[in-house]
């Protein structure tokens, strides 16, 4: 994939480190990133998102209401919490790919995608590495798979805000963006 696809996000991360980190996890990202939808079934996503590139249209206006949520809490310049919740929002879903073998595989994404930023976790220190991984691992809160859900009241302040932000973004019924 063209990691260069996310660089005006990218650029609203402070810290060289992480951006460093995203920009390496994005250059192993398969090319059917750019042109797979973000769901084949439409039940969750709005239209957008179930055509051709919709992958790629979902995870950028997920990044975009991250870094709404991000600037309400004034974490924009100079606050690791922003530049972790904006890593964890364009990595949320790069394991997602064309065809999966079955539906466990699918519910399966956030796992994975966790095990893929791994390969790149010696470019961050690990207590950051732990964070972006828990936000990228727990981005679908409730709806999540049963070996990765936890309560809600047990999540953190940045899984909380990369969920809301993949929740509306996935949401059918907001026409902002």
């Amino acid at each position: 994939m063209n990691h260069l696809l996310f660089a005006d996000i990218v650029k609203n991360i402070n810290s060289q480190d992480i951006r460093n980190f995203v920009n390496a996890c994005l250059k192993d990202v398969p090319d059917e990133f750019e042109t797979i939808p973000a769901s084949t079934s439409g039940k969750y996503h709005p239209v957008e998102a179930t055509a051709e590139g919709g992958l790629l249209w979902h995870v950028r206006r997920a990044c975009w209401f991250g870094y709404k949520l991000i600037t309400a809490c004034k974490w924009e310049k100079d606050d690791i919490r922003g530049d972790i919740v904006l890593a964890a929002l364009i990595l949320h879903d790069i394991s997602k790919k064309k065809d999966y073998a079955k539906y466990w595989d699918y519910v399966n994404h956030p796992q994975t995608a966790a095990g893929f930023v791994a390969r790149h976790k010696n470019l961050v220190p690990d207590k950051v590495f732990k964070l972006i991984q828990g936000c990228i691992l727990h981005h679908m809160g409730p709806f999540g798979g049963k070996f990765f859900k936890k309560p809600m009241d047990k999540y953190n302040i940045l899984e909380m805000m990369v969920y809301i932000a993949d929740y509306m973004s996935a949401s059918k019924d907001l026409k902002i963006i």
